[in-house]
């Protein structure tokens, strides 16, 4: 593959702080034609401490989830685009084929990543965009 073919794709409904310098340095570090970032999402549910007699001892965030998941920001070569479907859904589709030919990747972020996908994740990613107002210069 050629390395100058490699673009990067990302979902628009992101707030992430992917280093996209070392995101690119990984994917060409391989022989992928797709790299995809994942990262690990705090839950959206809190914990409720419970023994077996189902008595509640307390109350927590819930944290970090255990599995990674993908948020959305891609390198992709030219021959990963060429495989794109003209309809549908390459996370279905060209995705899994490349998982199965060994040639998909995964870059771990565990920086920020802020969802905009209901109201309230909206005005989260607003609030942050104003306390950090360094996101909106060139």
């Amino acid at each position: 593959r050629e390395e100058e073919g490699d673009v990067y794709a990302l979902n628009g409904d992101e707030l992430v702080d992917v280093d996209f310098g070392r995101l690119l340095a990984a994917h060409r570090s391989n022989d992928a034609l797709a790299t995809i970032t994942v990262a690990q999402p705090k839950s959206q549910f809190g914990l409720v401490d419970v023994d077996d007699d189902g008595v509640v001892h307390g109350f927590r965030e819930g944290g970090q989830v255990s599995y990674w998941v993908n948020c959305g920001n891609y390198v992709l070569s030219a021959d990963a685009i060429a495989r794109f479907p003209d309809k549908g859904d390459h996370e279905s589709t060209t995705f899994p084929e490349l998982a199965a030919e060994r040639k998909l990747r995964a870059f771990r972020h565990v920086g920020l990543w802020l969802t905009v996908n209901t109201p309230k994740e909206l005005r989260t990613a607003q609030q942050h965009v104003e306390a950090h107002p360094e996101w909106l210069e060139a």
